[in-house]
């Protein structure tokens, strides 16, 4: 499996892609989050990394009242990202115990 590190603002902006059923714009991704930060110029910066890294497609330009605006989807799971991490993690010669990390993940999510 190939190496995926996405920073903590592009898991979260992957986050909202893996919840949504269908391709979503920039602007759509602002009115989903909970985030009062986010700009629809910085999710489009943020976009452009995950495009480069292969993890988003642009899927089809969206029309949006008199301009069409660039929709896009996740190409990967979000279950292979976090494979991917641990794969990372594990070779720096970190060992993972993937029961102990199951019962700490049911624990934490009060399970």
């Amino acid at each position: 499996m190939e190496k995926i590190k996405l920073t903590d603002k592009e898991y979260q902006i992957m986050s909202v892609l893996w919840e949504s059923e269908n391709p979503i714009t920039a602007a759509e991704i602002v009115e989903s989050s909970d985030n009062p930060s986010w700009k629809e110029k910085s999710i489009y910066i943020i976009m452009n990394s995950l495009l480069k890294k292969g993890v988003v497609e642009m899927v089809y330009h969206k029309p949006t009242g008199t301009n069409n605006a660039r929709a896009y989807t996740p190409t990967i799971t979000s279950e292979d990202c976090i494979l991917s991490h641990i794969a990372a993690v594990e070779e720096t010669g970190v060992r993972i115990d993937i029961p102990t990390l199951v019962k700490g993940l049911i624990k934490k999510a009060g399970g």
